[in-house]
């Protein structure tokens, strides 16, 4: 059965323009409405400013999975973006010692005011192979707790615009790295925001078009998508800055309530995908199943 799994990258660090706070109510109404799971990735620091509304979802843990998306929304890998007129673009990922305290300052957060043990991390933007080729960094996600990574997901340019990852990436475990209990989730197709950067946050129904063809290719295919949006993509227009990093995309003020408020869009996604007879587990689920079929 095809199986889509729906993931929130919750990540807007400004509690003034109350984006993350909007979103969550429209989130939550959708996802209940439906009776359809969905996994939260959290930054520490916005889970900091909206305590409260994030533990309005502790009341249905059964649909509200919560994991982590690092503290400060702080790059696991360096990007090097290549673009085709030759132009390149650094952006330093953290060091082993920031990660580790990103993560850890995180899951900390997480248990503090929502008693959840956090097991699972997006990685922030993506990046080429994920972490094959970093077994120093999955020893101090391991070492944390963190059990499943969501990190593939750019080409091998480190640019995610010209071409999204192919579904033939299925879920994997980083077994030959050394730890053969965690399973990387690489995210297909384009994110939300990739899509609508390139054709325009005016074109909500063309992208429901776009993921509905995704959601009929999973199915004829059989396989997983790990699908991805965001606080701020879901509910507003795009308009955004980068951090004085570099390295952080957050909404600007004065967009909350554009575009899509109600997010009917998100509904209208979850409910083709109901229709069409799709499975939609939360992380967690899915990664506590496919352990389980590994070790019987």
């Amino acid at each position: 059965m095809a199986t889509m799994l729906i993931g929130y990258d919750v990540e807007v660090q400004d509690p003034l323009l109350g984006i993350t706070r909007k979103f969550l109510k429209q989130m939550k109404k959708v996802h209940s409405d439906l009776d359809v799971p969905c996994t939260l990735f959290i930054c520490g620091k916005t889970l900091e400013d909206n305590v409260e509304d994030f533990q309005s979802l502790l009341d249905d843990r059964r649909l509200f999975d919560i994991q982590q998306h690092t503290y400060s929304h702080k790059l696991l890998k360096t990007l090097v973006y290549r673009y085709e007129d030759g132009k390149i673009e650094i952006y330093k990922g953290g060091t082993l010692d920031e990660i580790r305290e990103e993560v850890a300052r995180t899951n900390e957060l997480l248990r503090k005011h929502l008693g959840v043990r956090c097991i699972g991390i997006t990685g922030p933007t993506g990046c080429y192979m994920g972490l094959i080729d970093r077994p120093d960094i999955l020893s101090i996600l391991h070492d944390l707790g963190i059990r499943f990574v969501r990190s593939y997901h750019m080409n091998i340019r480190d640019y995610l615009h010209w071409e999204p990852l192919p579904f033939d990436v299925q879920p994997f475990w980083y077994e030959p790295q050394g730890f053969p209990d965690m399973l990387e989730f690489p995210f297909q197709g384009f994110i939300d925001c990739s899509w609508l950067d390139s054709h325009g946050y005016d074109k909500r129904e063309e992208y429901l078009n776009y993921v509905k063809v995704c959601i009929d290719y999973i199915i004829e295919k059989n396989l997983s998508w790990s699908y991805a949006q965001h606080d701020w993509s879901s509910i507003t227009d795009g308009n955004r800055r980068r951090d004085s990093d570099g390295d952080t995309l957050q909404a600007l003020s004065g967009i909350a309530n554009r575009q899509d408020p109600g997010m009917k869009i998100t509904r209208k996604i979850i409910e083709y995908a109901l229709r069409k007879g799709v499975r939609i587990p939360a992380y967690n689920e899915y990664y506590q199943e496919s352990l389980s079929n590994k070790r019987s």
